[in-house]
């Protein structure tokens, strides 16, 4: 197998992990909307989820699992900006390489929503568990989540199929 070939199906790979992790933080995500659903007496004056009503430990596992996720998609981008990349650029065709750096202009903005969501969640944290704050910024963050999902989903499914047409390049080569 080529180097270029081993990059491309690495970065397939690596979108399976991702998915995953989102996946995962789904579930804790999708605890907003079965409290604010159940108004029970534990939610009806604090809007706190039951994965999040444990002094905080769940809001901070769902930091860290989102965390968890910049971190790994910084590293799969600056594998695709550089490895992936320079492989496309030694293997690949113009319209390949050019596909691939449209694809690429797209990680600014999925790292900026990241942000976003980790400083809603920052600004959660200081605000204890007020009703005012976690309905603002709850459900905000319960929506940006949702579309920073799809936003990726829909990024990587343009690059698998990029990726597929360079595997299908190569293995002409």
């Amino acid at each position: 197998m080529s180097e270029a070939l081993a990059i491309v199906e690495q970065i397939l790979d690596e979108h399976k992990e991702i998915h995953a992790n989102f996946q995962a933080l789904d579930q804790v995500t999708g605890d907003v909307d079965a409290a604010a659903r159940l108004q029970t007496d534990r939610t009806k004056d604090y809007f706190v989820p039951k994965s999040l009503n444990d002094e905080g430990r769940g809001l901070m596992r769902w930091k860290e699992m989102l965390q968890t996720i910049d971190a790994g998609l910084k590293a799969h981008f600056h594998k695709e900006e550089t490895a992936l990349c320079s492989a496309f650029k030694r293997e690949g065709t113009p319209d390949l390489e050019s596909a691939l750096n449209e694809l690429l202009t797209e990680h600014d903005a999925i790292n900026k929503h990241v942000a976003k969501l980790l400083k809603d969640a920052d600004d959660i944290a200081s605000g204890g568990a007020k009703i005012e704050v976690w309905e603002g910024k709850g459900w905000g963050m319960k929506t940006n989540i949702e579309q920073l999902r799809s936003e990726i989903a829909n990024h990587a499914e343009r690059e698998r199929e990029l990726l597929g047409r360079m595997k299908t390049h190569l293995r002409k080569g």
